[in-house]
């Protein structure tokens, strides 16, 4: 029992962390009156500092969880062919379904600074949240498949935060089409033995939103966001399966625990 609460309280204090990391600077440019390029800069730096900083903290002072899948750099070609395939499908399927897009990449005037946070601090965080601290929390005290599950159910319940006024309904969809996401990056991760892996295809994944605007997570109108959430579902769990049909059908070791 006490290692299970060990890794609820090790996965509360990670997500706490990433909220922190967000306000936080933000309050802090506020209050010395920053201009609004300057604030973005200082989110940008501190947020992975807050959230990937503190986690090894926690992690090596409190709980001292194994993380199987932070790792050095090693730079992996595939995670970007499957990252540029699962975006072809959530626009080819977004297309058939007839939905709108809506990109977030043009809220900030100066294009480098929403490529920064967008491109590389964001992925870079979540990527060290979900298959960094979360999935070694979870990966102490279940076999590999649940952790795989949980992971990515964990990844789409807090892109929640993204749902706005939008209906009840939209939000069970949303919830299962970021989990396929989560399925997609955390796949990935096991088959390259490495969150660098994961990184890498989710890098790829938000440059493509950035520069194409392929973005069918959310909908302009929020009473059809679970129209526009269909692409993202079956993109991402179509790619997702092929990782697994690929890399791990056949080699349950990688899955299983060392």
């Amino acid at each position: 029992m006490r290692k299970y609460f060990k890794a609820l309280i090790m996965i509360i204090l990670i997500l706490v962390l990433m909220v922190v990391g967000q306000i936080a600077p933000l309050a802090v440019a506020d209050h010395l009156n920053f201009s609004e390029n300057a604030a973005v800069i200082t989110m940008t730096i501190i947020y992975p500092i807050i959230v990937i900083g503190g986690g090894w903290l926690l992690n090596h002072f409190l709980f001292h969880q194994s993380l199987p899948l932070v790792s050095k750099w090693r730079f992996q070609c595939w995670p970007i062919l499957y990252a540029i395939l699962a975006d072809v499908l959530i626009y080819l399927f977004s297309w058939v379904a007839q939905t709108g897009f809506h990109s977030s990449v043009t809220t900030i005037s100066n294009w480098w600074l929403q490529f920064a946070m967008t491109v590389i601090s964001a992925p870079l965080v979540e990527e060290y949240v979900f298959r960094g601290y979360i999935f070694g929390a979870l990966d102490s005290i279940f076999k590999r498949s649940t952790t795989i599950w949980l992971t990515a159910f964990i990844f789409g319940l807090i892109h929640l935060s993204s749902l706005g006024k939008a209906a009840w309904y939209n939000a069970v969809f949303l919830v299962i089409a970021y989990t396929a996401m989560g399925m997609f990056f955390t796949l990935i991760a096991v088959a390259g033995k490495s969150l660098w892996a994961s990184f890498t295809a989710h890098v790829v994944n938000n440059l493509l939103i950035y520069v194409i605007g392929i973005w069918a997570a959310v909908s302009t109108s929020s009473s059809m966001m679970w129209r526009s959430l269909t692409g993202t579902l079956l993109g991402m769990g179509i790619s997702a399966g092929l990782v697994y049909w690929r890399f791990l059908k056949n080699k349950r070791e990688k899955i299983s625990k060392d």
